[in-house]
Order: C-alpha cells, then sequence, then structure tokens
C-alpha cells in the first residue's frame, strides 16, 4: 500500500500546511451546514500540495460523502449530467450534504465535446457543496468557469513542516532513517509533499539508497515530472512544450523509452508509442548523416507528442517512473570494460599483440593457466597485474585463489 494513501488526512486537524486555507473552507462548509450556499471552491496549486487531500479531508470532518470524478472521464454532457449532475442536486438517503469533488478540471478543457459547458451549468446550479481542483488556473480555456468559483490558491507547503510529518511517518512505519536525511528530502522536495512521502516509503522498503534520494531528488524530481506530463498530456501542444523545460534531451527520451509500458496498458498503444520513438530515431539517424538539423523538429515531435498521443484516454493512476534501465546497466559496466582494457594493455604489451587481441583471445588462456590457483603469483608477476586485476580475471578475490592452490 502506497504510504501517501495510508497517511491521507482523515479530517481537517490532521492537515498540514495552509493553515487559513483550511479555515477558509470549513466557514464555507458550515455554511452550506445551516443552508446558505456558497460558491463552487476551485482550488489551485502545483502537483503535491495536497488539493485533493483537503478535500478529502473536509468532507471527513463534516460526515459528508464524497463524490469524486476526475474531470478527463467527463468527456461530454451526457457524462457529465449522468455522473455528477444528480449528486450535485441533491442529497443523501438520510437528507445530509455530500461533497462533489471535480479533480484536474484543466484535463476537461482539452476535448470538449459539451463536457465544460455541462461542467458551468453543474457550478452555477449546484445544490451541494462542490470543489474543483486545478493544476494550471489560468488557463484561458477556464476564464468562465473561474467567474462562477471561489479561486482559491494553495501555498507549497514549507520544509519544515515535511519534514515533522516525515518524521511522524518514520516513526510510526518503525522504519530508522537518519534525521539529516529526512531533512534533506524535506529540503528538496520543492514543496511537493506527496513526493516526498515516495522517498521515504522508498526509503523504508528498502526500494533505493539514501545517498541516491538525497543526492538526485532535485534532477530526478524534475524529469519525473516531465516524463508524466508527456505520458499523461492529452494534447499536441502540451506534450512538445515539455522539452523546452528538459536540460538533457536525449536521457529525457530515454526516460520516455523506459516508462511506456509502464504508463500504457493496452499493447496496440505501447506498439505505437514505441513506433513512433522509432521514427524519431530514424530522423535523429538523418540528422548525423547529412548535418541538417531542421530534422530535429520532427523528432523531437515524435519522440513527446507522438507517444503521449499514441494512448486513446489518459491514464489516471500513479506510476513509480523508473531510470532507464539502459542507463544503469552503461554505469555498470563501465568500471567492468575499463578494468578489461587495462588488463588487455598489460597481455598485449607481454605477447606483443593489441589489446583486442589480447582481451579475444589471450585471456581465456591466462584464466585457464589462474584456474587451479598454482600459478596465479607467477602469472600475476609476469603481466605485473594488479590485485584487483586478478581478481577480474579469476572472478574470485586474491585469497580466496590461493587457499584454492594450496588444497
Amino acid at each position: 500500500m502506497l504510504w501517501v494513501d495510508k497517511y491521507r488526512p482523515k479530517n481537517l486537524e490532521q492537515f498540514v500546511g495552509n493553515s487559513d486555507l483550511v479555515e477558509e473552507v470549513k466557514r464555507w462548509a458550515m455554511d452550506w451546514e445551516r443552508n446558505k450556499a456558497g460558491k463552487p471552491i476551485l482550488l489551485s496549486g502545483s502537483p503535491g500540495v495536497g488539493k485533493s487531500a483537503l478535500a478529502y479531508a473536509l468532507a471527513g470532518s463534516m460526515g459528508w460523502p464524497v463524490v469524486e470524478m476526475n474531470a478527463s472521464d467527463l468527456r461530454d454532457e451526457d457524462s457529465v449530467r449522468r455522473i455528477v449532475g444528480e449528486a450535485s442536486s441533491s442529497n443523501t438517503l438520510f437528507g445530509g450534504r455530500r461533497l462533489v469533488l471535480i479533480d484536474e478540471v484543466d484535463g476537461l478543457q482539452r476535448a470538449d465535446r459539451g463536457g465544460s459547458k455541462a461542467i458551468i451549468e453543474l457550478v452555477k446550479n449546484a445544490a451541494q457543496p462542490v470543489i474543483l481542483t486545478a493544476n494550471d488556473v489560468w488557463k484561458p480555456s477556464l476564464a468562465t468557469l473561474r467567474s462562477y468559483c471561489n479561486m482559491q490558491p494553495m501555498r507549497k507547503v514549507t520544509s519544515r513542516t515535511i519534514a515533522a510529518l516525515l518524521r511522524r511517518i518514520a516513526e510510526k512505519e518503525n522504519v530508522k532513517i537518519p534525521d539529516e536525511v529526512l531533512t534533506n528530502i524535506a529540503n528538496n522536495s520543492s514543496g511537493d509533499l506527496r513526493s516526498a512521502i515516495n522517498d521515504v516509503q522508498a526509503l523504508g522498503e528498502g526500494g533505493v539508497g539514501a545517498a541516491e534520494i538525497v543526492g538526485r531528488r532535485d534532477r530526478e524530481q524534475n524529469i519525473f515530472e516531465s516524463v508524466r506530463e508527456v505520458l499523461k498530456a492529452n494534447s499536441y501542444e502540451e506534450a512538445r512544450n515539455v522539452l523546452w523545460g528538459v536540460d538533457d534531451r536525449d536521457m529525457f527520451v530515454k526516460w520516455i523509452e523506459e516508462n511506456i509500458p509502464l504508463e500504457y496498458e493496452k499493447p496496440e498503444e505501447i506498439e505505437r508509442a514505441f513506433e513512433r520513438l522509432s521514427r524519431a530515431d530514424v530522423f535523429e539517424g538523418r540528422i548525423i548523416r547529412r548535418q541538417h538539423w531542421g530534422f530535429m523538429r520532427y523528432a523531437n515531435d515524435l519522440a513527446t507528442a507522438g507517444v503521449a498521443l499514441a494512448k486513446d484516454e489518459p491514464y489516471h493512476k500513479w506510476v513509480k517512473y523508473q531510470f532507464p534501465r539502459i542507463i544503469s546497466a552503461l554505469g555498470r559496466s563501465r568500471g567492468e570494460r575499463a578494468m578489461s582494457r587495462a588488463v588487455g594493455l598489460k597481455i598485449g604489451r607481454r605477447c606483443h599483440v593489441s589489446s583486442k587481441d589480447a582481451v579475444e583471445l589471450f585471456l581465456p588462456l591466462v584464466k585457464l593457466v589462474c584456474k587451479e590457483g598454482k600459478n596465479a603469483d607467477k602469472v600475476q608477476q609476469y603481466f605485473e597485474f594488479e590485485d584487483e586485476e586478478m581478481e577480474y580475471i579469476v572472478g574470485v578475490n586474491k585469497t580466496a585463489l590461493k587457499a584454492k592452490g594450496k588444497k
């Protein structure tokens, strides 16, 4: 179970950060209980600040059931009226209030087939409290909706507040993480409480080392968010513009390639996405051969918008995106390649052959001579191998090799 779900605040008392806003939404809810209807609230802020969490915490404090829908699922007018229309206009079975939560409302506007118009009508005539959330509330397409809502921006949670919560979570989960590591995670989270909790869970469950999270959080947070934006994008422009904020274009494409099968579920979507990445690679090859950099435009479009539009609909699920395995494999093999070159040079110098022939032809013979361990010292002295090079050649440490030779 994800800790971010496990420790989602059950009521407003458990909610951390944005204390002024917490009081504001509480007064709004109490007015609804006194039959004094208020305008729907539109919460805005960057991912991870707690927009949906605040809505659920409010519902918990008020004892309201929640009817939640992601705006991207409300693709047309019929869907809006069928799914949220009745919930927003009638009380519960026993006459109580219910909270209607429409998440990521800025996603609705990207595929307007009457859905946005129906949402506006719902907001204007709602007989139940309604909360909407958006990452980017200032999109021009949200102008009309904004006029019917009480806009409430959410500030990023302070690093001190995040660190205190992380300590409580670590204590409850009985995981021992140094306080300075928790502080660094909080400082590097950029106010994204959700990502900070995910980092602590990764540490607690042994999935990643503390040094990796603390040392790479700033870089990986940025590229993680960029990958998420491309794979969940539902328009050409949205996906294409992500590339403007990416420092290492080639590394970013490798991240996209690695995480397509994690994000997309349908085989045909995965096939389309990889086919477009392949076409992007074709254009990159033409750039190298012809030195015509005008082709980069097509390569970039295919690697971002092409991949994004390979899916039928965005997936509204949390995905733990993975570091590209090919980069990890190259990193692990870098030391082995360097050792192989060093050994090849020493063998080649003694046998008067190239280092390539030394590795391919002579190294197997050297390994065979050293196999029993009895001649290992002589081989080491003749070729002037270091202890680490001998361990690479025979696959065991030198002490174990000598012990084998004495048997």
